[in-house]
């Protein structure tokens, strides 16, 4: 190649060189946002800052926008503002209402207690003031030493007389039920007790009634007519001459059962029969029941309430009130091992 060829391809590589240069330049200026004159504008491919646009938030903070420079129009960003805090909701105060099944709780203050509201004339009706009665239970009346059942009738002549001496006197069923409704008595005793005899054995009309006699004392007796004629056990008869002698009948269960081991319709026939029968063979009221072993369950209680028992007695200790369940009345149980003392103690109670 000659001199002259050489020269023009080397000012054809320089004028290459040289236009490079100038691209590259140009180029370089219109990214930095200062474009050449007379060049066209480029699309710049980077955000840059704009005025910020303030928006308000929850916390009231200013927060600036920056919107993309591309062929389509700034877009500006709002912020939502978060939903309000639902309050957590309130639980119920906790109740302060209790239950008493036999004393009711006082009543609370009325409109007639706020300041301007008239007066009613109407007064509320007082609690009743608390009845308590020592009510006895006997058994048997006869010698049988070790068995705690039985009382002798020496002990039995000895707690009638102590009854008698301090100023005791014991009353009717029909009398009993007055005292402890709280109803007027003509001449209600100052020491009342109740005498009761449970099962029905022939020696309450042997042994129990001639003591009784001595002081005119009554006294309530709960048999069972099923175990009637039975050996050991009363008959009609006899149970005739104790009513005309001032003691009062009432059930026992027909059979004296266990009664939470039988089912209801079993448990209706017990109470029902034996209750029919003494109506029918006395010719009075036998609505008081006394439970065979001292037991019920809620069914007794049920069978008692629907058909149309006044009061039944347990064997569970202390004095009769009328703040206790008329279907749980409580009695003193006599242990014929024991001395007068422990029968005095028993009178002396005050449930």
């Amino acid at each position: 190649m000659n001199y002259q060829r050489k020269r023009i391809l080397l000012y054809s590589v320089l004028a290459g060189l040289f236009t490079i240069l100038l691209l590259l330049v140009s180029i370089g200026l219109n990214s930095s946002g200062y474009p050449l004159q007379g060049s066209s504008p480029t699309p710049a491919l980077i955000p840059h800052q704009v005025d910020a646009q303030i928006v308000e938030s929850p916390s009231q903070a200013l927060v600036e926008v920056y919107p993309l420079v591309e062929d389509k129009p700034a877009l500006s960003v709002e912020l939502t503002p978060a939903p309000p805090l639902l309050e957590e909701p309130k639980l119920p105060e906790p109740s302060s209402v209790t239950l008493n099944t036999y004393v009711p709780l006082p009543a609370p203050p009325t409109a007639s207690a706020v300041k301007g509201a008239v007066q009613s004339t109407t007064r509320p009706t007082p609690l009743p003031s608390k009845i308590s009665i020592p009510v006895l239970n006997y058994h048997s009346v006869t010698i049988d030493p070790g068995n705690v059942v039985v009382i002798s009738p020496a002990k039995l002549a000895e707690q009638l007389a102590y009854l008698h001496d301090h100023g005791y006197t014991p009353v009717s069923l029909a009398t009993f039920i007055s005292l402890i409704e709280g109803e007027d008595v003509e001449a209600a005793p100052e020491k009342p007790v109740l005498l009761t005899f449970d099962d029905g054995y022939i020696d309450n009309y042997e042994q129990a009634m001639p003591l009784l006699a001595k002081y005119a004392f009554p006294a309530t007796l709960f048999i069972s007519p099923g175990m009637n004629n039975q050996e050991g056990y009363l008959n009609w008869e006899q149970i005739k001459k104790l009513q005309e002698a001032g003691w009062d009948i009432q059930p026992h269960g027909m059979t004296h059962p266990h009664l939470p081991r039988l089912s209801a319709d079993q448990q209706a026939f017990e109470i029902l029969e034996a209750r029919k029968q003494i109506e029918e063979k006395l010719g009075t009221k036998a609505d008081v029941y006394c439970y065979p072993y001292g037991e019920y369950n809620k069914t007794t209680l049920k069978l008692l309430k629907d058909h149309g028992f006044r009061y039944a007695f347990t064997i569970e200790q202390g004095n009769a009130t009328n703040q206790q369940s008329p279907y749980l009345l409580k009695r003193h149980f006599i242990n014929g091992e024991e001395g007068l003392k422990s029968f005095i103690r028993k009178l002396s109670t005050r449930d």
